[in-house]
């Protein structure tokens, strides 16, 4: 499994990961800014980057409380206790995993554009996987960067999606297009921040579920950062980066009290 793990000599882990066909690169500017203060963790989930398996995988192998596990058994390999948790995209969909899985490990959770909640019908999955079968993943990368909103952003998912795997990618979609994690918000007890990025079109639409299943938990923050899309933290790093100093700084503080 690929990893960087930066700020080695500090308590606190911050542990950042990627959504579908990106890879730990996504995360150069959050390990420059934060690995003064926290240990910082970025990972390539399998099938991305370097992370390899000596088999070949199928769909079953991707599904993503398996994915959630390779994360644990790395913490345990690394001797990381608990993390605070940071998901893009799908990367946040796995945090509920290990929230629901292993709460013990999930010093506090930050997702930015993911959902709590997804209902695709089987005939657009299959629409989906079809499409990107007949595209070439350089093709697939220049069409996904129009979810950048500044040009280095643009210019970063080009270019990770470009060296993204399609078996990965195909054997993925069908778990990212029906999820339900409403429940697991519910019943956790992790402090938690949604992310939101005006510009995410596709996520807005369906986030309002979990955002008002966080709220009536509690110990619930949202954020709208402006001019910010999917990749949030890559459209405006300054601003990410100082927005998620200030919920870490402030866990303790009685705007996260029920």
């Amino acid at each position: 499994m690929e990893y960087l793990l930066t700020g080695v000599e500090n308590k606190e882990t911050i542990l950042f990961v990627h959504g579908l066909g990106a890879n730990l690169s996504q995360f150069e500017n959050q390990h420059q800014y934060f690995q003064d203060r926290y240990k910082v963790l970025s990972i390539c989930l399998r099938g991305h980057g370097n992370t390899h398996s000596i088999k070949e995988l199928s769909e079953q192998d991707f599904k993503l409380s398996i994915l959630a596990n390779d994360i644990i058994m790395l913490l345990d390999t690394l001797g990381i206790n608990n993390v605070h948790y940071i998901g893009n995209s799908m990367g946040g969909n796995i945090g509920y995993e290990l929230i629901k899985a292993h709460p013990d490990r999930i010093l506090s959770f930050t997702s930015y554009g993911t959902t709590g909640k997804l209902k695709k019908s089987g005939f657009t999955i299959g629409l989906m996987k079809f499409t990107y079968r007949l595209l070439s993943m350089k093709t697939i990368g220049k069409l996904s960067g129009s979810a950048g909103v500044s040009e280095y952003s643009k210019t970063k998912i080009v270019e990770m999606m470009s060296q993204a795997q399609k078996s990965t990618v195909l054997n993925l979609l069908p778990h990212l297009g029906n999820f339900d994690y409403l429940e697991v918000i519910k019943n956790s007890l992790v402090k938690a921040q949604i992310i939101r990025g005006d510009k995410d079109k596709e996520i807005n639409k369906v986030i309002e579920s979990a955002i008002e299943t966080f709220r009536l938990r509690g110990n619930f923050k949202l954020i709208n950062l402006e001019n910010t899309g999917h990749f949030a933290n890559l459209d405006n790093p300054y601003l990410f980066n100082r927005t998620l100093e200030t919920f870490l700084t402030g866990l303790d503080e009685s705007f996260l009290k029920p």
